[in-house]
């Protein structure tokens, strides 16, 4: 790949993890047992293209995403929960590729997503950490 479309591709995505991948539909990782080998943070946005940013820190409130050694040409975007976990994951990391380089060296760690509902009513992403 040249030096000039690898700038291209890197800035036109919200974190260096999507960059030359493909996203992924919740339809592509449901019902499959799936090895997460990175992770990294992008930022959120509302409705009207700003950032949201956390009042408590101030913040640019992120979400995760994830590479699979099953899929590793492509990215998924995680919710609230399984953000929190990424956000664990950094516990004594400077930046995500670090805490990705020892989490694919230790094999990556397996999970599984199924559909369920909230209280409300609404589609929620289930994951289980096998």
């Amino acid at each position: 790949m040249s030096k000039f479309k690898k700038i291209a591709q890197d800035s036109t995505v919200l974190c260096k993890l999507q960059s030359g991948r493909t996203k992924l539909d919740t339809e592509d990782v449901v019902g499959k047992t799936l090895t997460i080998t990175a992770f990294d943070f992008a930022p959120k946005f509302d409705k009207n293209g700003a950032p949201i940013i956390d009042d408590s820190t101030g913040e640019a409130e992120t979400y995760g995403v994830l590479v699979f050694a099953e899929m590793p040409d492509k990215y998924y975007n995680v919710g609230i929960v399984f953000t929190k976990v990424c956000h664990a994951w950094m516990d004594g990391y400077d930046t995500p590729e670090e805490a990705s380089a020892d989490l694919e060296a230790e094999g990556g760690v397996q999970v599984a997503f199924t559909m369920g509902k909230t209280k409300g009513g609404n589609n929620l992403v289930n994951v289980e950490i096998i």
